[in-house]
């Protein structure tokens, strides 16, 4: 059977600025470098909170995986400790657990089943998808949903936007009468956006580098858009700013906050990556910032509560679990049964032809010895690989 392999840099180990220096910036070209490297089939799952390559092959193992990452990132830090590494069952496991929301900073969350999806559409975009992980990923996609539809996992508040809105919450007090901006007009920015109430923020300003998708936004949540350029002018009559944005510059510094008036502190929520607020604002005295890290603890503080619900997604995975593990293994077994009669069919025909030569044999003649040497080559392999597993009709013809 060949090699699964999974492995993960996440938020259970790795901070931030971590997760920020193993970050892949183009993920179809970081697949197709990997399938030329030796993968036979992979795929990349990546979020803000971790980066994730599954590998089916023989040619690639756990060191070769942890080395093509360093050297496609260029992070300089220390991969040993922060990884988790899965393999076989494990690694089966471990996809089904995290497209189930298990393995999430927020227990249950729904967005991650979607960006295993969309992962999957990328890698077989990519042509790195073969039989092996098509059935692993359409299982787990599978077994998320059935979780969902089958515990209160996802019951409550269990998406980012959620997050920052108790987060935003906790510091204000209220959301009544206060002044919202978003800067991001993207998919975190839109999950954030929608998550805000219509009745409580004054405003929600939605600031994006391309002004028809914040204008866009903005129309949906019942909010106002402005262009990029008057964003430090904008941030001065907030109450609290979200940057939401997958820029690779920072967009928010400390001069930004310049126009505030003085004495004037805001909040400031950064849920970008990578990372789109310059840390230094924390020292300038005008802000309080909040980072990925501290949603990580404000979540976790949640999790408590969705305990049983996690118990009993687990035992619903585990049938589905041992039912694609079967489909993998058939599989591979069909694979090395068809490797394995070819090569039999190849020396049957060359033994065959040899006979033939030896002895004037009639057309009906032939076709007996040619049908019993099938016979006889077909019903001393397929014992081997348990009949019972083989389809109808792989054992059959020529």
């Amino acid at each position: 059977m060949s090699q699964i392999l999974c492995l993960s840099i996440n938020h259970k180990k790795a901070p931030v600025r971590v997760l920020e220096s193993f970050a892949i910036k183009d993920v179809s070209s970081f697949l197709v470098h990997l399938k030329a490297f030796g993968a036979e089939e992979c795929a990349v799952i990546q979020t803000c909170h971790r980066v994730e390559i599954y590998s089916v092959g023989s040619r690639i193992g756990h060191n070769e995986l942890k080395e093509f990452l360093v050297s496609n990132t260029g992070s300089s830090c220390p991969i040993d400790i922060y990884e988790d590494f899965y393999e076989g069952a494990e690694a089966v496991r471990h996809l089904f657990y995290l497209a189930s929301g298990l393995e999430s900073v927020i227990l249950g969350e729904n967005e991650v089943l979607h960006q295993v999806e969309e992962s999957f559409r990328l890698a077989s975009g990519s042509g790195c998808i073969g039989k092996v992980l098509g059935i692993i990923f359409r299982g787990a996609i599978n077994a998320g949903r059935m979780v969902r539809r089958k515990t209160s996992i996802s019951k409550g508040s269990v998406s980012l936007g959620n997050v920052v809105l108790k987060a935003i919450t906790l510091e204000l007090g209220t959301l009544e009468g206060k002044k919202i901006v978003i800067i991001g007009a993207g998919k975190i920015g839109c999950l954030i956006a929608k998550s805000l109430p219509r009745k409580g923020p004054i405003t929600v300003f939605i600031a994006n580098r391309t002004y028809s998708r914040a204008e866009k936004l903005a129309a949906s949540v019942g909010g106002k858009a402005v262009r990029f350029e008057s964003l430090s002018e904008t941030i001065a009559g907030a109450d609290a700013v979200v940057c939401a944005t997958s820029s690779p510059h920072l967009v928010l510094r400390p001069n930004d906050l310049d126009h505030l008036e003085l004495g004037k502190r805001i909040l400031i929520v950064d849920v970008s990556n990578p990372r789109g607020v310059d840390e230094r604002i924390k020292d300038s005295g005008r802000a309080k910032l909040i980072d990925l890290d501290e949603l990580i603890r404000i979540a976790r503080e949640n999790m408590k509560n969705r305990e049983d619900a996690m118990i009993k997604a687990k035992e619903l995975i585990e049938p589905s679990l041992a039912l694609t593990m079967h489909r993998v293994q058939a599989g591979e077994q069909k694979k090395r049964f068809e490797e394995v009669m070819r090569w039999a069919e190849e020396r049957r025909q060359r033994a065959l032809e040899l006979a033939l030569k030896k002895g004037r044999f009639s057309e009906e003649q032939t076709k007996l010895i040619s049908d019993f040497s099938y016979i006889l080559m077909r019903d001393l392999i397929v014992p081997l690989f348990g009949d019972g597993d083989l389809q109808e009709g792989q054992t059959g013809g020529r």
